[in-house]
Protein backbone atom coordinates (compact mmCIF):
# COMPACT_ATOMS: atom_id res chain seq x y z
CA UNK A 1 0.00 0.00 0.00
CA UNK A 2 1.26 3.45 -0.87
CA UNK A 3 2.43 5.57 2.16
CA UNK A 4 0.11 8.46 1.24
CA UNK A 5 -2.92 6.14 1.43
CA UNK A 6 -1.85 4.99 4.90
CA UNK A 7 -1.32 8.61 5.98
CA UNK A 8 -4.76 9.67 4.68
CA UNK A 9 -6.43 6.65 6.31
CA UNK A 10 -4.76 7.40 9.64
CA UNK A 11 -5.84 11.04 9.42
CA UNK A 12 -9.45 10.08 8.76
CA UNK A 13 -9.39 7.61 11.66
CA UNK A 14 -8.08 10.36 13.97
CA UNK A 15 -10.81 12.79 12.88
CA UNK A 16 -13.50 10.16 13.50
CA UNK A 17 -12.04 9.34 16.93
CA UNK A 18 -12.01 13.01 17.98
CA UNK A 19 -15.56 13.54 16.69
CA UNK A 20 -16.87 10.48 18.53
CA UNK A 21 -15.44 11.54 21.89
CA UNK A 22 -18.03 14.33 21.94
CA UNK A 23 -20.81 11.78 21.45
CA UNK A 24 -20.54 10.06 24.82
CA UNK A 25 -21.10 11.12 28.39
CA UNK A 26 -23.03 14.06 29.77
CA UNK A 27 -22.77 17.35 27.98
CA UNK A 28 -23.63 20.75 29.41
CA UNK A 29 -27.29 21.46 28.89
CA UNK A 30 -28.30 17.80 28.92
CA UNK A 31 -30.48 16.17 31.54
CA UNK A 32 -28.56 13.77 33.73
CA UNK A 33 -29.09 12.15 37.10
CA UNK A 34 -27.30 14.13 39.78
CA UNK A 35 -26.99 12.59 43.24
CA UNK A 36 -27.72 14.90 46.14
CA UNK A 37 -24.67 16.88 47.22
CA UNK A 38 -22.65 16.23 44.05
CA UNK A 39 -20.78 19.34 42.80
CA UNK A 40 -20.70 19.73 39.02
CA UNK A 41 -18.74 22.29 36.98
CA UNK A 42 -20.65 23.22 33.79
CA UNK A 43 -21.37 26.18 31.51
CA UNK A 44 -25.11 25.56 31.12
CA UNK A 45 -27.02 23.21 33.33
CA UNK A 46 -30.50 21.79 32.71
CA UNK A 47 -32.24 20.23 35.71
CA UNK A 48 -35.61 18.66 36.43
CA UNK A 49 -37.33 16.77 39.26
CA UNK A 50 -34.53 14.16 39.26
CA UNK A 51 -32.08 16.74 40.62
CA UNK A 52 -34.36 17.78 43.49
CA UNK A 53 -32.22 18.37 46.59
CA UNK A 54 -28.91 18.39 44.70
CA UNK A 55 -25.98 20.78 45.07
CA UNK A 56 -24.22 21.98 41.94
CA UNK A 57 -21.11 24.07 41.43
CA UNK A 58 -21.05 26.60 38.58
CA UNK A 59 -19.10 29.60 37.34
CA UNK A 60 -20.50 33.13 37.47
CA UNK A 61 -22.72 33.77 34.46
CA UNK A 62 -23.73 30.13 34.10
CA UNK A 63 -27.34 29.64 33.08
CA UNK A 64 -29.34 27.03 34.98
CA UNK A 65 -32.48 25.88 33.16
CA UNK A 66 -35.09 24.39 35.49
CA UNK A 67 -37.81 22.25 33.87
CA UNK A 68 -40.66 21.06 36.10
CA UNK A 69 -43.87 19.26 35.11
CA UNK A 70 -46.89 21.46 35.72
CA UNK A 71 -50.63 21.30 35.11
CA UNK A 72 -52.08 24.81 35.49
CA UNK A 73 -55.46 23.72 34.10
CA UNK A 74 -56.05 22.07 37.50
CA UNK A 75 -54.97 25.22 39.34
CA UNK A 76 -51.63 23.77 40.45
CA UNK A 77 -48.60 25.91 39.66
CA UNK A 78 -44.99 26.11 40.72
CA UNK A 79 -44.14 29.09 42.91
CA UNK A 80 -40.38 29.43 42.29
CA UNK A 81 -38.12 31.66 44.36
CA UNK A 82 -34.37 32.27 44.17
CA UNK A 83 -31.79 33.82 46.45
CA UNK A 84 -30.54 37.31 45.60
CA UNK A 85 -27.43 36.05 43.75
CA UNK A 86 -29.54 34.36 41.06
CA UNK A 87 -31.46 36.17 38.31
CA UNK A 88 -34.49 34.67 36.54
CA UNK A 89 -34.00 35.67 32.89
CA UNK A 90 -36.80 33.63 31.30
CA UNK A 91 -40.04 32.14 32.69
CA UNK A 92 -42.44 30.22 30.46
CA UNK A 93 -44.93 27.36 30.37
CA UNK A 94 -44.95 24.88 27.45
CA UNK A 95 -48.06 22.70 27.13
CA UNK A 96 -47.55 19.05 26.18
CA UNK A 97 -50.52 19.05 23.81
CA UNK A 98 -50.27 22.11 21.57
CA UNK A 99 -52.82 20.98 18.95
CA UNK A 100 -55.88 19.86 20.89
CA UNK A 101 -55.55 22.19 23.92
CA UNK A 102 -57.21 19.55 26.04
CA UNK A 103 -58.51 20.68 29.41
CA UNK A 104 -56.58 18.86 32.10
CA UNK A 105 -53.50 18.20 29.98
CA UNK A 106 -50.24 19.32 31.53
CA UNK A 107 -46.93 20.57 30.31
CA UNK A 108 -43.59 21.88 31.53
CA UNK A 109 -42.73 25.11 33.32
CA UNK A 110 -39.29 26.34 32.27
CA UNK A 111 -37.10 28.96 33.94
CA UNK A 112 -33.66 30.18 32.84
CA UNK A 113 -31.71 31.43 35.84
CA UNK A 114 -28.33 33.19 35.64
CA UNK A 115 -25.76 32.78 38.39
CA UNK A 116 -24.98 36.45 39.13
CA UNK A 117 -23.11 36.42 42.45
CA UNK A 118 -20.48 34.14 43.96
CA UNK A 119 -21.37 32.07 47.00
CA UNK A 120 -24.07 29.63 47.99
CA UNK A 121 -27.39 30.37 46.25
CA UNK A 122 -30.72 28.56 46.32
CA UNK A 123 -33.60 27.77 44.02
CA UNK A 124 -36.78 26.69 45.79
CA UNK A 125 -40.24 25.92 44.42
CA UNK A 126 -43.57 24.79 45.85
CA UNK A 127 -46.26 23.14 43.70
CA UNK A 128 -49.71 24.17 44.92
CA UNK A 129 -52.86 26.05 44.15
CA UNK A 130 -52.13 29.70 45.03
CA UNK A 131 -55.51 30.28 46.71
CA UNK A 132 -55.20 27.30 49.06
CA UNK A 133 -53.36 27.57 52.37
CA UNK A 134 -50.08 25.66 52.69
CA UNK A 135 -50.43 22.33 54.49
CA UNK A 136 -46.80 21.23 54.55
CA UNK A 137 -47.61 18.27 52.29
CA UNK A 138 -47.02 20.13 49.01
CA UNK A 139 -44.56 18.88 46.41
CA UNK A 140 -41.35 20.90 46.60
CA UNK A 141 -38.19 21.34 44.56
CA UNK A 142 -34.88 22.71 45.81
CA UNK A 143 -31.43 23.12 44.37
CA UNK A 144 -28.31 24.60 45.97
CA UNK A 145 -26.11 26.49 43.50
CA UNK A 146 -22.52 27.15 44.60
CA UNK A 147 -21.12 29.92 42.39
CA UNK A 148 -17.31 29.77 42.45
Amino acid sequence: MHPSVILIGTGIACIIAVACTGCIGNTPGSLFPLPTGTPVQVGHLVVNEEQNGATVQVNPGTVITVKLAENPTTGYRWNLTTSSGLLVTHDTYVPTDTKEKLVGSGGTHIWDIAADERGSQQIQAVYKRPWEPATGNETTFSLVIVVV
